[in-house]
């Protein structure tokens, strides 16, 4: 029996139909009147430019995250994931704030640390079990002497401190408590900053009402919410802080989540303005920042040496990058949730810091206050490479810096890289002149491990040394030269997009643009298998051949990014040597240290 359905006219089945399913996938149009706040997800309609930064302009510093802390949290895949989602982001190094205390501290030191030195820095934590005991103010400072002896590099401090500590008699230990006197005086006397988190948002502190603006936030997670007489008020927390910052001076406080007043920008200046040993990072709050972009903008580059850099997202290179779009463009109007979690209805706007306070914020505002490194090798994979070059009339090429030229120029050393492989020494130097640059290389060495024969061979895949220049970092684009003890060149142009790495031979590689070089073998004769006790490599580099490249020739004060590089096969072991530590690869250039031509 035919169906009254199919009976009817296709427009009218057509109809039928189509009203049929909208009606099965939209509410009736009288209940979106009654959509519940908490339902409510409102897209923009807003049509603005979209600004992709893969990788910071400058390799960074995430002084403010939590890994986690201890062995069994801290297994070598959660570490590897971390190091993978770091390097796709361009973060050279992240502070670890969970490293806890005792044996739970010396567990996370060596898993992070400890195994790789110059990616992470983990922090301790102090016990508040105890608190009432007469003598709790002695041993916790005691415990802390003996973290920071064993390595941690500073003391993090959570916002429950103020909100939930409290003496059997039930009162609240505020954070101006006497009794951490000798905590602050601590980190003082080994130069560990303290990072401590004081209250929350400001609507954290008020009713949750129609006038909250972090309503819908704080609807999904009451716990948030300080509101009523068992809190504290926000602002006597923020001045117990004060107080504190204020006794102590020779102590470093790094506020965290700007301030912890990142709604009131105004307050925030007026304590940097008071407090030398005073600092901010962002984490958490580009939310806040980012709806006020002109205030924000004028901040950053009043405070340009005030401010950090931090996340307090675990490693996810999504969140890294939401974080780089706001500090380095002016996109409009975009939606921040992934750098952390939704935090109001609210999006925000970059605020298109100019590179050198970029600078500043990524890395070196940390590099100067993290003075908690357990050793000077730590201390130095730590710190940014940077050159100065000195200017010099041309001079011949001998091979082995015989010149009296090179007497300005100081011996800069190469490290290292691994703790196996031949313990031999490599150090180089730098000048420049009107038509381009000298480098000189002298190395320790048993034997000449090199066969090739020709130039523009695979000369890495035996004794080499290598110059990386990178002249200008507006351009994934650089230059690299390679020599091999016996005389063998590679000199080759590398575009290196996102780690995607082609290079090909400079064109008309001939006359005034060819590199002059020479080498000279110490102890031995330059030949393949001599045994020698070092060798020397001296290369003009004409800056004819590097014009293609930007900011060519260089200025008084001009800065090129740049790398040194020795590779070295006796006995059949690798071994290699860089001037700024990289990873893996020899092509991270965001990691190259710095060129300043005098």
């Amino acid at each position: 029996m035919t169906s009254p359905l199919l009976r009817r006219s296709p427009l009218l089945l057509a109809f039928t139909l189509t009203t049929s399913l909208a009606t099965a996938a939209d509410p009736p149009a009288e209940s979106i009147r009654d959509l519940k706040l908490k339902d409510w997800e409102p897209r923009s309609m807003m049509v603005t430019k979209t600004s992709v930064r893969e990788k910071p302009l400058y390799p960074v510093i995430d002084a403010h995250n939590h890994l986690g802390g201890g062995k069994d949290r801290l297994t070598t895949e959660v570490v590897q994931k971390y190091l993978r989602e770091m390097d796709e982001a361009g973060v050279r190094t992240v502070v670890n704030l969970d490293g806890g205390w005792g044996d739970k501290l010396k567990q996370t030191l060596a898993a992070l640390d400890e195994a790789h030195p110059g990616r992470f820095l983990s922090f301790a934590l102090v016990n508040f079990d105890g608190l009432d005991d007469a003598g709790w103010s002695e041993r916790e400072a005691k415990r802390l002497e003996e973290g920071f002896k064993a390595g941690a590099k500073g003391l993090k401090f959570h916002k429950s401190f103020g909100l939930s500590y409290r003496y059997k008699d039930g009162k609240l230990m505020p954070v101006d408590d006497p009794k951490l006197d000798p905590i602050w005086e601590t980190c003082a006397k080994h130069n560990r900053p303290v990072v401590i988190h004081i209250a929350d948002p400001a609507a954290f502190f008020t009713p949750l009402d129609r006038f909250n603006e972090r309503w819908h936030e704080l609807n999904q997670n009451p716990g948030w919410l300080f509101y009523g007489d068992k809190f504290p008020k926000r602002q006597e927390l923020l001045d117990q802080l004060h107080r504190v910052i204020e006794k102590h001076p020779k102590t470093t406080f790094i506020n965290t989540h700007f301030g912890n007043n990142a709604e009131d920008l105004g307050s925030v200046a007026d304590k940097l303005d008071k407090y030398p040993n005073m600092f901010v990072d962002i984490d958490a709050r580009i939310s806040e920042l980012g709806r006020q972009p002109f205030a924000t903008r004028r901040f950053f580059l009043k405070y340009q040496d005030r401010i950090l850099f931090g996340t307090d997202t675990t490693p996810r290179r999504d969140a890294f990058r939401i974080y780089y779009r706001f500090l380095e463009t002016d996109d409009e109007y975009f939606d921040c949730s992934a750098s952390h979690h939704r935090q109001g209805f609210w999006n925000i706007y970059g605020i298109h810091l100019p590179p050198e306070v970029l600078d500043k914020v990524y890395r070196k505002n940390a590099e100067r206050i993290l003075f908690g490194l357990k050793t000077d090798e730590e201390k130095k994979a730590l710190a940014p490479r940077e050159m100065k070059v000195k200017p010099t009339d041309d001079f011949d090429v001998t091979g082995d810096g015989g010149n009296k030229a090179w007497e300005k120029a100081e011996w800069v050393p190469l490290r290292k890289r691994t703790a196996n492989g031949a313990g031999y020494e490599t150090k180089v130097k730098m000048l420049y002149s009107k038509k381009g640059v000298y480098v000189l290389m002298d190395a320790t060495d048993k034997k000449l491990s090199a066969k090739m024969t020709a130039d523009f061979d695979n000369l890495w895949l035996e004794d080499v040394f290598e110059v990386f220049l990178w002249p200008d970092e507006r351009d994934q684009l650089y230059f690299e030269y390679e020599i091999s003890p016996l005389g063998y060149e590679l000199p080759i142009v590398v575009p290196n997009l996102d780690g995607r790495i082609k290079g090909w031979r400079p064109w008309h590689y001939e006359g005034t643009r060819k590199v002059r070089k020479a080498t000279t073998a110490i102890g031995g004769e330059v030949k393949s298998g001599a045994a020698v006790s070092g060798w020397k490599a001296e290369v003009f580099i004409p800056f004819e051949l590097l014009e293609p490249l930007r900011n060519v020739p260089p200025k008084p004060g001009t800065r090129w990014r740049a790398n040194f590089y020795r590779m070295d096969y006796d006995d059949g072991k690798t071994t290699s040597w860089d001037w700024a530590p990289v990873g893996n690869s020899f092509h991270e250039f965001q990691k190259f240290g710095t060129l300043v031509f005098e």
